[in-house]
């Protein structure tokens, strides 16, 4: 299986170079640090929206559409959906639903220990801080799974992306 790198941060200065792919912030009610649109500008490649998630999926769906579509992310591209350790099946199927809607995929991310309890929608991002590639590889082979994080640093966090879905991926 072939892995492209992304590094995922709360302000997007603190992206190093030398990743295929940039996420961050675009909202949600809990989101810790919304990236601007020039901070996105930064990013000429691929990069991967992350919507934190609150307790409103159909309210707070419609509000990360407006977002994506301000931001210019074409339709069908991939936006992350941050559960973290939360289970609830409720919240993520009516946001991905409202997005689906726009042509959005979602991608369920969380800790390894409870995102699979979440429908898997167009995929997910496991967290499972190892950098052990047999367990990654194995992880990756796990229905659904498109990314694993496997790494926290100071400013940022690096994950390994099936190489493949860079296509489905807001890119420019």
């Amino acid at each position: 299986m072939t892995y492209v790198l992304m590094a995922d941060a709360a302000f997007a200065a603190n992206i190093p170079p030398g990743f295929e792919i940039a996420a961050g912030y675009y909202g949600g009610p809990n989101a810790y640090h919304v990236w601007s649109a020039s901070e996105w500008k930064r990013f000429p490649g691929y990069k991967l929206p992350i919507w934190v998630g609150g307790q409103e999926g159909a309210r707070e769906g419609a509000q990360a559409v407006t977002v994506l579509k301000a931001l210019r992310v074409p339709s069908g591209a991939i936006t992350a959906l941050d559960m973290e350790t939360r289970k609830d099946i409720t919240y993520v199927e009516h946001f991905a639903g409202v997005l689906g809607k726009s042509d959005y995929k979602v991608w369920v991310y969380g800790s390894e220990s409870t995102v699979f309890q979440n429908p898997p929608v167009n995929g997910y991002w496991v967290a499972d801080y190892t950098s052990d590639m047999h367990v990654i590889d194995y992880i990756m082979t796990q229905g659904h799974v498109r990314a694993v994080q496997y790494s926290s640093n100071a400013g940022w966090d690096s994950s390994l992306v099936k190489q493949w879905t860079e296509g489905e991926m807001w890119h420019g």
